[in-house]
């Protein structure tokens, strides 16, 4: 085979021979190639054949190991395809430049079988250290993956005798039983990886390899275990003889005689400098990865927060305490009106000591700042994103008034500073400045993509807030136009209340109303058109206005103004359905002890009555909801009696209604309060039933109307 055939098989093996050695010690041999027989062997072999006493015949050793042919069969057997076994190949003083075998590993736990690699260097008198001549160092390497086997397997066949020996796989055999434990014999692969000559390195002890920036901790632990006698391995850097670096996996093995003790000791050296190379770029990779990660998880969580706030100064508020300590030293956002004047100021700093600082450059910060200063000119919008990697004293001169605005941003901390607008719908709202302070890195162009990045998603996160509250006013506004208060009631304490759902623009059907008519009855009337939007709002006017005439017009009784009702929808072809009740106190009787009511539902859930001796009930009533039609049923109409200081309390379902609960468990926690509320003032009385069933709000409208019977 030419030369360079025989580099380019050499190449191959040594591309796929360091891979699937994975630094795993390997068993060692010295054989004498005389008689063939094993004279020392490192603690690895001695695993692999338990119980041999040392000198054997190779191929008692090779029967003890349970070595065999890749095929399976037995290393001795003729019909094994192998002239003869590996090992006794070797020790007949032949070369063997890599087969692969397995063996039973005995001393393991389990029953499976192991890859080996097995090289065989016979030493001969051109390349050896006297004491070695007529030995033959025999090295089974493990092997783990099959595709890497045979591509090595397949590479060896196109080497001459010596290829594996020649590869960038090194051998070398140091002996401690001379002083400074010297390399006693080196094959090519260490000259080759080292750059020193075998004459220039035997004799020695190989810490001519070692340099300034190999690592002393390592070298150390190899010392301990060789002085142990224990296998070890280790990474280090070291130098070849031109003084570059590269980067030595090394397998160091005592080998051990008859009695015992360490003859030599074995190195197995791999040059994975190129290995070593893509760990680390791997590594800067995965750590840009996990950077840009934090960044990411940073942002969202900044954005999640806001979004979860829906009043807007408190969004403001919060939007610095987010981005300390875990981006900045310190930060204040500065929000604009709409007329383009600074509106609101907030600061915070990673320091609770700063806490006074960051309040009062809160203060000063409107008249504090000049017109020149960074942060004002990405308000107005002559800059964009900014990078200060200085912030000094001219800075500090250029974008303040001086005085105690200067004073307090020194005390606050300098550094770095990054100035991002905050922008919503095209148009900038206001400003977050950051600032890393003297004890951080300086804020970098990463910083800078992240800030600007953080400023497009808290803008229109406070954007939202900021329109969040606008419809909820407007919301609340419309819905609290079509509810009027009630009016007088002689001998009858009267409270209505409306809560718009939690969400911004759900404009319900929910409304009460609470009217006396020329008889002197009194009407209270609670209903719920079916949806959340302006034309349920627009169909509950309706249906208030049509109530309040009926029963003002016609002083009819509560099944009458519902029966009515059903006729106006179906006649004027409203398109709507809803439930109510309308309940009517009659007038004071001075020959009756409290009022008579009467009352008719439909489909709506019952009012709660509380007598003054505590006892509380259900008004329950049938009907079918409204706008259904004037044929399928007739209205009814049921009484019952209010004592003197009784209360009775109409609502909608959004006061009962939650998923997480039952309908039964709700009205009996409701009938719980009520009672637990006595003689409470009324209008107290309908915001504690509120606040106590509704402690963080409601998805839904809701809507209350409450009476007490007065003493005359």
């Amino acid at each position: 085979m030419d030369g360079v055939n025989a580099g380019f098989a050499s190449d191959a093996v040594a591309d796929s021979l360091p891979r699937v050695v994975q630094s795993q010690p390997g068993a060692v041999l010295l054989v004498r190639v005389t008689d063939g027989v094993v004279l020392t062997a490192n603690p690895t072999a001695e695993q692999l054949a338990p119980g041999v006493q040392l000198p054997c015949a190779v191929d008692d050793w090779s029967r003890a190991a349970g070595l065999q042919a890749a095929d399976g069969s037995d290393l001795d057997d003729p019909t094994s395809g192998m002239a003869a076994s590996p090992l006794s190949r070797i020790a007949a003083g032949q070369p063997v430049q890599g087969e692969r075998v397995t063996a039973q590993r005995s001393s393991d736990m389990s029953d499976s079988r192991e890859d080996l690699w097995v090289v065989g260097v016979p030493f001969d008198q051109e390349e050896t250290f006297e004491p070695l001549l007529g030995l033959a160092l025999v090295v089974l390497l493990p092997l783990r993956e099959s595709e890497q086997i045979r591509d090595v397997q397949e590479s060896a066949e196109r080497l001459h005798s010596r290829a594996v020996v020649a590869s960038d796989l090194s051998f070398a055999i140091s002996d401690p039983n001379i002083e400074d434990d010297p390399l006693v014999w080196v094959n090519p692969a260490f000259e080759k990886t080292t750059g020193y000559q075998r004459g220039e390195v035997l004799g020695h002890n190989c810490r001519f390899l070692q340099g300034p920036d190999t690592d002393r901790a390592a070298v150390q632990r190899i010392r301990e275990a060789l002085g142990r006698g224990e296998t070890v391995t280790e990474l280090l850097l070291n130098y070849r003889k031109d003084g570059t670096a590269f980067w030595n996996e090394v397998v160091i093995s005592p080998v051990r005689d008859a009695d015992g003790h360490v003859t030599h000791h074995v190195g197995v050296q791999s040059d994975v400098t190129l290995r070593v190379q893509a760990e680390a770029e791997r590594d800067a990779a995965l750590a840009v990865a996990r950077d840009a990660r934090r960044r990411l998880e940073f942002m969202s969580t900044v954005t999640d927060a806001l979004s979860n706030v829906l009043d807007p100064d408190e969004a403001q508020d919060l939007l610095p305490a987010l981005v300390v300590p875990e981006f900045a030293e310190w930060a204040f956002a500065t929000m604009l009106d709409s007329t383009g004047r600074t509106r609101h100021i907030r600061a915070a700093h990673a320091s609770p000591e700063r806490k006074d600082d960051a309040q009062r450059f809160q203060d000063l910060h409107a008249r504090g700042l000049s017109e020149q200063s960074v942060s004002m000119r990405v308000l107005r919008g002559d800059v964009g994103p900014t990078l200060i990697q200085d912030v000094d004293e001219v800075w500090l001169r250029r974008g303040t008034r001086e005085g105690e605005t200067a004073d307090l941003l020194r005390r606050l901390g300098l550094g770095s500073a990054i100035v991002v607008p905050l922008r919503a719908r095209g148009a900038i709202t206001g400003s977050l400045t950051l600032l890393s302070g003297p004890d951080r890195p300086p804020f970098g162009e990463e910083d800078l993509h992240t800030a600007t990045d953080l400023g497009a998603r808290a803008g229109v996160a406070l954007e939202n807030a900021r329109l969040y509250a606008q419809q909820r006013r407007q919301s609340e506004t419309l819905q609290r136009s079509l509810l009027t208060p009630p009016t007088g009631a002689p001998g009858l304490d009267v409270a209505t209340r409306y809560w718009p759902a939690a969400e911004a623009a759900q404009v319900g059907g929910d409304w009460y109303d609470a009217f006396t008519v020329p008889d002197g009855s009194t009407f209270l009337v609670i209903g719920d058109v079916m949806g959340h939007d302006v034309s349920a709002a627009a169909a509950m006017g309706q249906l208030r206005t049509m109530v309040r005439s009926v029963a003002y017009d016609r002083s009819a009784g509560p099944a009458e103004v519902l029966r009515r009702i059903d006729v106006l929808i179906e006649g004027l072809g409203v398109t709507t359905l809803a439930t109510g009740i309308v309940l009517q106190v009659e007038r004071s009787d001075p020959s009756v002890d409290g009022r008579r009511i009467r009352w008719c539902t439909a489909g709506h859930l019952p009012p709660v009555l509380a007598d003054p001796d505590g006892t509380v009930r259900l008004l329950e009533g049938d009907g079918i909801v409204l706008g259904l039609g004037t044929y399928l049923e007739a209205r009814s109409e049921h009484e019952a009696h209010l004592p003197v200081g009784s209360t009775l309390l109409l609502y909608t379902d959004g006061l009962v209604e939650r998923r997480d609960q039952s309908m039964e468990d709700r009205l009996h926690e409701l009938r719980r309060t009520v009672v637990e509320l006595g003689q409470t003032p009324l209008e107290t009385f309908c915001d504690e039933v509120a606040s106590r069933l509704l402690p963080t709000g409601s998805d839904d409208d809701v809507a209350i109307a409450a009476v007490r019977v007065l003493p005359d």
